[in-house]
Formats: C-alpha cells, sequence, structure tokens
C-alpha cells in the first residue's frame, strides 16, 4: 500500500533546499515552491516571471510569531491559527534584526517585504509545518509563493504546474489534490498592520464570520473566481 511519511519527506526537501536547491510542496491550499536560499529564490523569481510588485512569503507557523511585531493584534492571529486552526496569510510589520530575516540579506528582504510588512503562511498543512521547523531549528528563512506562473493561479494538482515551473524544482513531493480546492485555493491574506484583507483565499467565509463574530469586523464578501480570479484586493495607491 501507498504510504506518506511526512517526516522523511520533509527531510529529503530539506537536505536540497540547504543545498541551494528548489522544491515544489504540497500545503492544504495549494502547491507551492520554496527555498532558503536566497540565489535558489531569485531563480524561483525568474521561472515564475514575477512582476517587480510581488512578493515571496514566509513559509512558517504561529511558533515564529516573534519574527512579526503584531502587539496587541497577536491573540486575534493566535485565534485564527491556533484555537481554529485555518490556514491564513498574516502580513504584519516584522523585526529586522530578527536572525531568520537576517539570512535573507537585503536584496532578498526588499523582494519579500513591502511597507515594513512581511507575510507569512500559517497552517499549510503538516509536510510545510514539518519542513518550517527544520528551517527554523537551523535558523535558515523558509521562503517561497504558489508553483505556478505568475497570474495563472494556485494549482491544486501537480499535473496542473507548468513545466517551466516543475523544471525549475530540484524535488517535487506530490501527495495529490489538496484539500482546500474550492471554492478558492490559495491562501485568504489579512494585513494586521493596517487592519484590511488583501486576499480572498481558502476558508475565506470562515474567516470572515470570525472577524465579525468575535471582533465586529465586517469584511467583504468574496465575488468569487469568475469575477476575481486572483483574489486579490485592488490596491488603494
Amino acid at each position: 500500500m501507498p504510504e506518506i511519511n511526512i517526516k522523511n519527506d520533509a527531510q529529503r526537501v530539506f537536505n536540497i533546499l540547504q543545498s541551494g536547491g528548489i522544491a515544489i510542496i504540497p500545503a492544504n491550499v495549494g502547491y507551492g515552491i520554496v527555498a532558503t536560499d536566497p540565489a535558489a529564490l531569485d531563480r524561483i523569481f525568474t521561472a515564475k516571471k514575477r512582476e517587480p510588485h510581488k512578493r515571496h512569503a514566509m513559509i512558517g507557523s504561529y511558533a515564529l510569531k516573534e519574527i512579526h511585531r503584531l502587539s496587541p493584534r497577536k491573540e486575534m492571529v493566535r485565534l485564527l491559527t491556533v484555537d481554529l486552526d485555518l490556514p491564513l496569510g498574516v502580513v504584519a510589520p516584522f523585526h529586522e534584526d530578527h536572525p531568520i530575516i537576517q539570512k535573507l540579506g537585503k536584496d532578498m528582504l526588499e523582494k519579500s517585504s513591502v511597507d515594513g510588512t512581511l507575510s507569512m503562511l500559517v497552517n499549510g498543512g503538516q509536510l510545510q509545518d514539518e519542513l518550517s521547523r527544520l528551517a527554523t531549528e537551523a535558523g535558515v528563512p523558509l521562503m517561497g509563493s504558489s508553483a505556478n506562473l505568475t497570474g495563472q493561479g494556485t494549482k491544486t494538482l501537480v499535473e496542473d504546474i507548468e513545466p517551466e515551473i516543475l523544471a525549475a524544482a530540484n524535488i517535487v513531493i506530490d501527495y495529490g489534490r489538496q484539500k482546500y480546492h474550492h471554492p478558492r485555493p490559495s491562501s485568504t491574506m489579512f494585513d494586521f498592520k493596517h487592519m484590511k484583507l488583501l486576499r480572498f483565499g481558502a476558508c475565506y467565509e470562515v474567516i470572515q464570520d470570525v472577524f465579525q463574530r468575535f471582533y465586529g469586523i465586517s469584511l467583504p464578501d468574496d465575488p468569487g473566481r469568475k469575477e476575481l480570479f486572483s483574489g486579490h484586493l485592488p490596491s488603494e495607491s
């Protein structure tokens, strides 16, 4: 019978990342392409045909909360990501002097942050949690984005990932279709600095309800993928 060995797969991936490689890995919000080495992250930008305003995100967990400056909103993030175990792109100010952030280097930090904030995917799934743990213990940043060409949408099946993206990876971990493929893949992203929604994504209606029910904060309804394919709300700038 086929088996999935998360710890073994995470270690195999981490070994490749530590040698400067690139990996495509499953997340419950869709497949991601990740690296720990700044040069490898640059290769991801090139493979994805990334536009200058796009950013890498950190793949992490609530255990890495000390990287972000969340006070007084730390408990809000805890409720969403720990108590309710929801996948969420947490966007918040961060400590530039944190040792893991320092490993990014100035150039990659500029490509991974905007307006003094850094995005971190929390609750991407068991493999990402284990990989994040390995990276944290080694003191290196685990960074990446969705495994797709820019603008083509997050993929929830390896078979749907474009050949150019697959060719950029040194290892691909295929766990089949990821569970949050409907109605949207990718993570819901919320900016805790400006207290605003940035992207409609997985589990959005649940997250929307949490904000209203527990904090009295009304978030907009998702117009759907046909009307807003990317899920990103228009920038106010």
